[in-house]
């Protein structure tokens, strides 16, 4: 049990990464300051986030919509066209009968979510527009609210959950304004597809001072099982960037970021920001991110903000109508993995918005960049003090164990675990670092509680490691990407008093957390013969190894055998108890050389080590042990998602798997004790599973726990 509590103190240390600092979004102190930002989501998922939407307004000219000035984009996206002064009219895509009886405007525009299963996390409806206040009273929540169909069916309608509203800089009969409301459900059960928006507060006709405009913009977080590990960030506000005259910066910090370790590519980090009122022809605005001036194929280092809806430099063109110029709303997503200072560790992303002539209102923005897998290796090795590979009764015993970050990020809080075998005792002060990052080379660990890196719990014959930059006498450090460590220590063969030493197995596993917090492991193995010796046959060599993902390919060679019947092949997951996997007929009697295989599916196989020996019998039923070899397997374990997380009364489970089989979920305290339990069934594909009665829990960090038959999964949570 203690070994399991070891491997808890682990979880509980590596969920640090996922808390993050308390939020705080600085914004400079100006003249139009509506609402500032806040986060509004913040988690890392296997998934990312989208926005995407459509203008509600478009110019008429003669009667009809003016497609050439709404189409007006040079190859960087800037134009002749604006609002100011135009006849800015409604789009109304959704006709004058049926569900579009009695819409004022409405427009279209399409969801595309990754394929295969995607669990939504969050899903916010933006809309805006300047009004006229002797035309809409925005106090109402007649002119409050907004409606929304899927795939050209019925609406559903939705009051505002939040409406922020300006007057600085205009006359004070006209407000530009912004509203939002949660249709998490809504998208939810719907997805991809088609998304109609309208019947919202908007103002028509010719206006100066920058001229009328509306539009909407949904965002959307989520979690996809097929997809990399995103530090997944969204924050939203109102604020004006307006110069009345004169050069305006406003500048805003997005922290509580977690930047993950490793190196960062430019499409690693994506970014998300939705503009009201930015105008294609005024070519006096900017963004800077961390200090670099934002651009790309469509946004131009001087008029980021030029009506464009953009994916990655390119127009969106799943929407309708479909405007390169949306007359006053940008919705843009981007790159900023390179160039723009972004780097490994950082938690947070400076931006400025500036203007010299415009005026526009940041509102929405969204941050994801792909968080690092480690890959933690760990081999082992032992050298017997007579060098001969038999293990003896009271012989002494060296075990190495040497191990590598070959992944790509930071392997956190590393802990190694050794269960030392029943025939051998731990010869106290052996423990020696040869080398680690972090920790002083050739120093000797004192095994005493948790005075250093090292430990030797004798009640359960445990050896505990923990390793990396920052380790200490309670937590393991950290493993960069390319960095190894070397241990050892020493034990002694116990004396078994009948002159029989079993076979000495001993295997160590290292627990890492990547910068998302998921876990990564992998076990090293020892094998030691006993005295006495392998086969009578003359056995030259024996080797496994893994031919694909669900067999195991054995060969054995032998140069003479005498009155050999049959070999069976035996394997086992313990390297303990053993059964017989398969049997191969012998060459009976000969003094040449002799080669066999045998292929052994192992698809059912849960464990990630397995043990394999022969049985040679003889043609009088006699029979013998060869030595024992492993083989491992890299068994690929599926994650699952929790909802709420934070959770106040209960949580939600979304699970892949790949078989039919009865589990048990366990909500677990840090220290070990179980909060809840559940007898689940699982079956091939999506499962979905709600624990519930767990409102009375204390606050604070909990694992819930997976036990199925190929192991067990976690995931930290945080009780409110």
């Amino acid at each position: 049990m203690k070994t399991h509590l070891y491997s808890l103190h682990t979880l509980k240390k590596a969920s640090s990464i996922l808390l993050l600092s308390a939020f705080l979004l600085v914004t400079s102190t100006t003249k139009a300051q509506f609402r500032n930002y806040s986060k509004v989501f913040s988690d890392n998922i296997k998934g990312g986030s989208t926005i995407f939407g459509n203008t509600l307004t478009h110019v008429i000219t003669n009667g009809n919509p003016d497609t050439a000035r709404m189409n007006n984009n040079r190859a960087n996206g800037n134009g002749n066209s604006g609002n100011d002064n135009a006849n800015i009219q409604h789009v109304d895509v959704d006709g004058n009968t049926g569900i579009g009886a009695g819409t004022r405007n409405s427009s279209s525009a399409s969801l595309h979510l990754p394929a295969g299963t995607n669990q939504i996390k969050l899903a916010r409806l933006y809309w805006g527009g300047r009004v006229k206040s002797d035309e809409y009273n925005l106090s109402l929540d007649t002119f409050r609210r907004v409606k929304i169909s899927f795939n050209n069916g019925n609406y559903t309608e939705y009051t505002a959950a939040q409406l922020d509203k300006n007057t600085t800089g205009v006359e004070s009969t006209v407000s530009q304004y912004q509203a939002y409301v949660d249709i998490t459900p809504f998208i939810q059960a719907n997805g991809s597809g088609s998304y109609t928006v309208g019947n919202i507060a908007a103002s028509i006709g010719a206006a100066s001072n920058g001229g009328n405009y509306a539009g909407w913009c949904i965002v959307v977080v989520y979690q996809n099982a097929s997809l990399n590990y995103n530090s997944v960030r969204v924050y939203d506000g109102f604020q004006q960037v307006y110069n009345g005259g004169s050069s305006l910066a406003t500048s805003v910090t997005l922290t509580g970021l977690n930047i993950p370790s490793g190196p960062i590519s430019n499409r690693d980090a994506k970014m998300g920001v939705m503009v009201w009122e930015g105008d294609a022809n005024l070519k006096q605005d900017y963004l800077k991110i961390n200090g670099a001036s934002f651009y790309n194929t469509l946004n131009a280092v001087n008029n980021p903000w030029n009506g464009t809806i953009t994916d990655t430099g390119s127009h969106v063109t799943t929407k309708y109508p479909d405007y390169t110029n949306q007359m006053g709303i940008d919705i843009d997503q981007f790159y900023v993995g390179s160039g723009y200072g972004i780097q490994p560790g950082d938690t947070e992303v400076k931006l400025e918005f500036g203007t010299e002539a415009d005026q526009y209102f940041p509102g929405l923005f969204t941050f994801q960049i792909t968080t690092k897998a480690p890959t933690v290796l760990i081999d082992k090795s032992v050298k017997d003090a007579n060098a001969n590979r038999i293990a003896e009764a009271n012989e002494e015993l060296t075990y190495t164990l040497r191990g590598t970050n070959t992944g790509e990020g930071n392997a956190n809080f590393c802990v190694i675990l050794d269960t030392l075998p029943q025939s051998v005792h731990f010869i106290p002060g052996s423990i020696k670092i040869n080398s680690c990052p972090g920790i002083t080379a050739n120093i000797s660990l004192t095994d005493a509680g948790l005075d250093d890196q090292g430990d030797y719990n004798s009640n359960d014959h445990v050896l505990v490691f923990r390793i990396g930059t920052g380790a200490n006498q309670t937590q393991g450090g950290i493993l960069a990407p390319g960095e190894s460590f070397e241990i050892e220590y020493k034990v002694k063969v116990n004396n078994p008093g009948n002159g029989h030493v079993p076979p000495i197995i001993n295997v160590a596993r290292i627990a890492g957390f990547s910068d998302a917090g998921v876990l990564s492991t992998d076990d090293g193995t020892a094998i030691l013969e006993p005295l006495g010796g392998p086969l009578p046959v003359t056995l030259q060599l024996f080797n496994a190894w893994l031919q694909g993902a669900t067999q195991v390919k054995l060969s054995w060679s032998t140069s003479m055998e005498i009155n050999s019947q049959l070999y069976e092949i035996e394997s086992s997951t313990d390297g303990r108890y053993f059964s017989v996997a398969g049997t191969i007929a012998a060459a009976g009697n000969t003094a040449l050389q002799s080669n066999y295989s045998y292929t052994d599916n192992i698809g059912n196989t849960a464990s990630s080590i397995i043990y394999y020996r022969l049985r040679q019998v003889d043609m009088d039923g006699r029979s013998s042990y060869s030595k024992v070899i492993s083989v491992r397997i890299k068994k690929a374990t599926s994650a699952f998602t929790v909802s709420p997380n934070p959770f106040k009364t209960h949580v939600n489970i979304n699970l892949e798997w790949d078989k039919t089989e009865t589990a048990n979920v366990q909500v677990l305290t840090i220290s070990g004790s179980v909060a809840a339990t559940k007898t689940v069934q699982l079956n091939k594909g999506t499962n979905y599973v709600a624990i519930g009665d767990i409102e009375k829990l204390q606050p604070g960090m909990y694992i819930i726990q997976f036990n199925t038959s190929q192991g067990k999964i976690y995931k930290q949570v945080i009780k409110q």
